[in-house]
């Protein structure tokens, strides 16, 4: 694949704890990191003793914001997310608001229908429940299941945690979540505008039931660009398979249309640079892919068979150009993640925590990114910046 952008990366205060599917977006000037879950809480009890609600570690309401032209600052503690504790909520930055929907826990119901609404009035920082705005069916959008077009939130590619076969535990599907509800091929929409409206169900993905999918908007059209597929399985069989199909919908005729197979793999975390170029951060490979036509083809050539399944977590940016419908990529991340929270700002991407690091299994890091014109032609071309700590904005 040919280079189509280039990144130079570097390395941002690391967040109080370790931290994986937090809420994150820019609003209001600051990156803001909300909920999560983590097994590494580093020092943050001496912090914030109330972090896990009397657990050492774990889910967490914990929110904080990184003023980004004031690295030295740190990361400062903003009031907690409400409802309880909780991973995964999918996010939308517009207006000046944070919205987080849904999420999930280890606590019944496991995966949440509520959606919350963070913003900055004056000098505080508020929170407000958006009864009007509750979901139709719990979802676990693990942050990046949800894109905005205008004034407009679209949710797709999510799952469901809960009990499907008797005698195993709860876990993540995307085939269809409890009740039977579409959870991993409906694609919602809620106007900020008119909130009394609640979510509208709009046109179906045709492609597979996924979750941790590269959901994004670009050019007024939201792209659906592989994930996970978790299938209502009992026993032994795998849980979970790379969804590697493409997918591009237009609110105009309310359609989808396939774009280009994926290479295989899952978990990779999307953000738009200059309304066109879709980045696709990090990201895991399970051992087998779903296709569309519901055949699975290994993902794993012979010699990785041999492989621990950790040696599968990525570094790798992948970029899709959204007019020519290139894939190909771009500088390689610092440390290695998978499904990490990102948003972008210009042309400065963030990059928070994740799973699967080489320091701390849910990462602390914050990786910084400044994204450089598209190379001119043929392969390679530019250099890297080597990480380094710093306290001045990229």
């Amino acid at each position: 694949m040919r280079r189509l952008l280039q990144i130079d990366w570097r390395l941002g205060p690391d967040y109080p704890m370790g931290i994986q599917d937090s809420a994150v977006g820019l609003v209001a000037g600051r990156l803001v990191s909300a909920g999560g879950f983590t097994r590494h809480p580093l020092d943050i009890l001496r912090r914030c003793p109330d972090a896990f609600g009397g657990a050492s570690s774990g889910f967490t309401s914990l929110t904080f914001a990184l003023d980004p032209a004031d690295l030295a600052a740190g990361w400062q503690r903003l009031p907690d997310m409400p409802g309880p504790a909780r991973q995964g909520a999918a996010v939308a930055v517009l207006d000046g608001a944070l919205y987080a929907m849904g999420g999930m826990n280890y606590d019944e119901p496991y995966t949440y229908r509520d959606t919350f609404r963070l913003r900055r009035e004056g000098d505080a920082w508020v929170w407000e429940e958006l009864p009007a705005a509750r979901l139709p069916w719990p979802v676990y959008g693990a942050g990046g299941s949800a894109a905005v077009i205008g004034s407009r939130i679209y949710l797709t590619a999510a799952a469901d945690r809960f009990q499907a076969c008797p005698g195993e535990d709860a876990d993540f599907h995307s085939e269809a979540g409890r009740n039977g509800s579409p959870v991993g091929r409906a694609l919602l929409m809620l106007d900020t505008q008119d909130l009394g409206a609640g979510w509208q169900r709009l046109a179906d993905c045709p492609g597979v039931p996924q979750f941790d999918a590269g959901v994004a908007a670009a050019g007024g059209r939201l792209y659906r660009l592989g994930g996970i597929y978790a299938p209502l399985v009992c026993g032994d069989r795998p849980h979970y398979y790379n969804a590697i199909d493409a997918w591009v919908y237009d609110p105009a005729s309310d359609c989808w249309s396939r774009r280009r197979d994926l290479p295989h793999g899952a978990n990779r975390r999307a953000v738009v640079f200059q309304d066109r170029y879709i980045l696709l951060l990090a990201g895991y490979r399970y051992a087998w892919t779903r296709l569309l036509d519901g055949t699975v083809l290994s993902a794993l050539a012979p010699a990785e068979e041999r492989l621990d399944w950790q040696a599968f977590f990525a570094d790798t940016v992948l970029v899709y150009d959204t007019r020519t419908d290139e894939l190909g990529t771009a500088d390689t991340l610092l440390e290695r993640t998978s499904y990490p929270g990102a948003d972008i700002a210009g042309d400065t991407v963030y990059c928070l925590g994740g799973e699967g690091g080489p320091r701390l299994w849910h990462p602390s890091t914050l990786q910084i990114g400044r994204v450089r014109q598209p190379v001119a032609a043929g392969p390679g071309g530019g250099g890297t910046s080597p990480a380094r700590r710093s306290d001045a904005p990229p």
